[in-house]
Order: structure tokens, then C-alpha cells, then sequence
């Protein structure tokens, strides 16, 4: 067909003159305004012109008619971790539906206040950030940047977090099944809501079931492999063992598993592992890791449709829920080997 002018960029006249309507509806719809006034008819025969004829729209000239960026901040304590991997491909999926832009900020080389000054100086229309990141950065700059925190539930800020303490229970739940008594954990080094919720819920349902955790058997790690690998070192130096220990994340039980296998004790036999998180790591390991499923992908979605949903106006006038958790039983758990008899 011939084009409204010299390029070969399709405009919208183009669609127009397709749809059989004014430039001026056209230009309403394709818009994205919400509270454009237009039939569902005509929104549905513009929609569909435009897609036939493969219409790009200039972002740049809308977002000038409705001051937006088109472009969301994502801002990640250590985006090596491929549970926050997850968490952003969740959140750049929902974004490019609609049109945005994802600007990605890992914090392990420069500060969460540093990453919102620039987000903020590049006029982003919202921010998706994790608890270490808002822990970090004062209330003031938080409120000024049009705040989802994720991972942790929050009075004051829109929030999408995972059930942490469900997490916990069923991994003990899982254990305790399996006729473990003698328990250990490697809990969080830091403040991290998520990582202390899971390990407050675990303590609690070993309580709950007659079984104590000795504090000798409580390690605390960064949520690392390294981490992981040396309290499991510290645990397996110790004259008594636990026969199961449960892990906070995957990378650390990835790092506890390794440790054992390095120094010669089977696992699961003489000592099973639990992780959380269920990252793709603990399905091709060997042994593959018994882990809580936590949907990372879903937060990352739920939290950007959340952030766009707050930018066109519209508002879920329901009380956020946790995400629900799961248990992915693989081959890192087992029940424990009887003592021999003296």
C-alpha cells in the first residue's frame, strides 16, 4: 500500500485509512490511555489494523503526550543468584507486553541509593526493588521513586513476596516425615526478611514436634555456594553430627553438598540436604537437591504487572497474599541411617 509519506515506517494514518476511522482515534487507542474514550468495536479494529499491518509506535512522542519514560527500574542485590535471574525474566516479560523497558541494577559493585539517584535522574516510572535494596536506602527516596518491593510484606509499599514462613514449615515437615531427629540448619548472615521468616517457621515446626535444634548445629553463611560449603565444613568438623540439614537457599545447600561429598560423607545416607528456592541448578546436580519450590518467575511478573497497573491509574483493592510455596522431593533426602548396635 502506498505510505503517508516518504519512509517505510508505517504511521498512524496508515491505520487508520485500514481501519476505516479519523487519524485522531487511531492516535487514542494506540495511546495505551486507559481513559480514552473509544468503543470496543473500533479499540478492537485499530488493534487489529495495526497488527496486520505491523505498526510500531514512537514510545518516545507518547511518552512525551503522557509524560512517561515507558522504561521500569529492577533493582537486585546480586543478580548472579539465578533465583533473582528468574525473578527478572518474570518482570521483563510482563514489561514488553506493554511496551517498557527494563533497566537492570545489580547492587554487588554499586550502592541500591546510588542505582535510584540515576534511575531517578533517568526519569524511570517505577521501581521494582529487593528487601536488601530497600533496607538500604532511606524512606524518603523509596516514596520519591514509585516503590514494588519484592520478598519482603510491607506496611508501608506496595509488595509481591513469596510464603517464606510456609517455606520453612514444610521443609521440617519433610525432614520430621522422613523420621529425622537429629536436625541442623544454615541459616541466613544477614536481616534478609525472606531468609529469617523461612528459619523462624523451621524452628518452630521442630519445636512443634518435640525435636530441638542445638545452637552448635545452627551455622550461619552468606546465601552463597561458598557460604554454604564452609558451615557445612563446620558442622561436619563438630564430634556430633546432625543426619539432615536443612539449608536456606539452594545455593547454599549446593555449597553444603559439595562439602560433604568432598569429605567423603554420602549423602543422602549418612546426611541429607534441603534446599529452597528450587533453582535450575538443583535439578541437574548430582545428587539432584531436595528442594521448596518458590516461584520467582510469578514474583517478577506479579510485581511488574503491579507497577504498571499503579501507572495507568488502576488500583487491586484486595490484601496482597503470598505467592504459595511447594515441596520438590528429589535425591538429597532420605530417612536416616539406623546406628549400628553395640
Amino acid at each position: 500500500m502506498a505510505r503517508s509519506s516518504g519512509s517505510n515506517r508505517i504511521t498512524a494514518l496508515d491505520v487508520a485509512a485500514r481501519a476505516g476511522v479519523s487519524q485522531p482515534t487511531v492516535s487514542l487507542v494506540l495511546s495505551g490511555n486507559p481513559r480514552a474514550r473509544v468503543a470496543a468495536t473500533t479499540r478492537e479494529r485499530v488493534l487489529e489494523a495495526a497488527k496486520e499491518l505491523g505498526y510500531e509506535p514512537n514510545l518516545l512522542a507518547r511518552g512525551l503526550v503522557l509524560r512517561r519514560s515507558y522504561a521500569i527500574g529492577l533493582v537486585i542485590s546480586d543478580v548472579s543468584n539465578p533465583f533473582y535471574l528468574d525473578v527478572v525474566r518474570g518482570a521483563e516479560r510482563v514489561a514488553a507486553d506493554k511496551g517498557y523497558a527494563v533497566l537492570l541494577c545489580d547492587c554487588r559493585e554499586i550502592t541500591a541509593d546510588v542505582h535510584l539517584q540515576t534511575l531517578r535522574t533517568r526519569q524511570v516510572d517505577g521501581v521494582i526493588i529487593d528487601p536488601s535494596g530497600a533496607q538500604s536506602v532511606s524512606e524518603t527516596l523509596l516514596a520519591e521513586s514509585n516503590v514494588i518491593v519484592i520478598e519482603e510484606p510491607s506496611d508501608r509499599w506496595l509488595w509481591v513476596a513469596s510464603d517464606a514462613a510456609s517455606a520453612g514449615r514444610v521443609a521440617a515437615e519433610h525432614l520430621l516425615a522422613l523420621g529425622h531427629r537429629l536436625i541442623g540448619a544454615i541459616g541466613p548472615s544477614a536481616a534478609a526478611y525472606g531468609f529469617r521468616a523461612r528459619e523462624r517457621a523451621f524452628v518452630q515446626a521442630l519445636r512443634a514436634a518435640g525435636v530441638s535444634l542445638p545452637s552448635e548445629w545452627l551455622r550461619r553463611a552468606p546465601p552463597t555456594v561458598g557460604g554454604g560449603q564452609h558451615a557445612m565444613r563446620a558442622l561436619l568438623a563438630q564430634g556430633s553430627r546432625p543426619t539432615a540439614v536443612f539449608c536456606i537457599n539452594d545455593l547454599v545447600a549446593l555449597g553444603a553438598l559439595k562439602a560433604c561429598l568432598t569429605a567423603g560423607v554420602k549423602v543422602p545416607s549418612e546426611m541429607s540436604i534441603m534446599g529452597c528456592d528450587d533453582i535450575e541448578m538443583a535439578r541437574i546436580v548430582t545428587p539432584e537437591l531436595t528442594s521448596v519450590a518458590v516461584p520467582a518467575r510469578e514474583i517478577g511478573a506479579r510485581a511488574a504487572r503491579l507497577l504498571l497497573q499503579r501507572l495507568e491509574g488502576k488500583s487491586d483493592q484486595r490484601a496482597p497474599r503470598p505467592l504459595p510455596v511447594r515441596l520438590v522431593v528429589r535425591q538429597t533426602t532420605s530417612p536416616p541411617t539406623p546406628l549400628p548396635e553395640s
